[in-house]
Parts: C-alpha cells; structure tokens; sequence
C-alpha cells in the first residue's frame, strides 16, 4: 500500500512542480508565456521546458521514495506512471516538437526519478 502511494504521490508531486515552475518560468520569461502556437518555440524555450520537467521528475521521485519508504521502486514507479500517461498525449504533438524533445523528455521521466529517489533519506 505505501509503495503504490508513494507512486502516486510522486505523480502529483510533478504534476505540483511543473505548475508552480512553470508558472514562475512564465513570470521570468513573458514571450514564452505569450505563445500560444506551441510550433513557435525556440530551442532556448523547448529547453527551458525540458528543465523544468526534469527538477519536477527529481521532486517526483524524491516524494514517492520519502511516501513509500522505498527508493528505486517508488520513484521508478513515478516516473514509469507518467511515461505511461504522456507517450499517448505526446504521439498526438509528434509534428509539433523535434524528435530529440520528445525523446529527451521520455528518458527523463524514470532516470531523472530515480535521481529524486536516490536523494531521499535512507531508511
């Protein structure tokens, strides 16, 4: 039971970290806030929002291993949970964003979890 709450903690835990940076990312950068066509963004602002997905996948891991009490199998459970929730919505903005992104941005959610997890407090 705490390992599959942990798990979901974790999802939220990115979900909370994505929102709160990237309302703060928005604050610092108002063109990147402005754009409403996503095919609009520079490499520089595709970046950023690779960044900021990764800290979240960091906190994602860092919450599921600290809920669960559990390091590896919490946090890749967290960042599997989300992979399995973003490959279908990524496979519909395919044309949208470069391959590296997308890639980049499915890679980073189990290996930058894990990080998180392996940052929490050994039990």
């Amino acid at each position: 039971m705490r390992l599959l709450a942990g798990i979901l903690v974790g999802a939220v835990a990115w979900l909370a970290a994505v929102t709160a940076l990237g309302l703060v990312l928005g604050r610092m950068w108002p063109e990147m806030a402005a754009i409403t066509d996503m095919k609009a963004l520079t490499l520089a602002m595709l970046a950023a929002r690779l960044t900021v997905s990764g800290i979240a996948s960091i906190v994602s891991g860092f919450a599921a291993a600290l809920i669960a009490r559990e390091r590896v199998r919490a946090a890749l459970g967290a960042g599997i949970l989300l992979l399995v929730v973003f490959v279908p919505y990524h496979l519909t903005i395919w044309a949208n964003f470069p391959v590296w992104y997308h890639l980049t941005f499915f890679v980073s959610l189990p290996v930058l979890s894990l990080l998180g997890g392996a940052l929490s407090p050994k039990r």
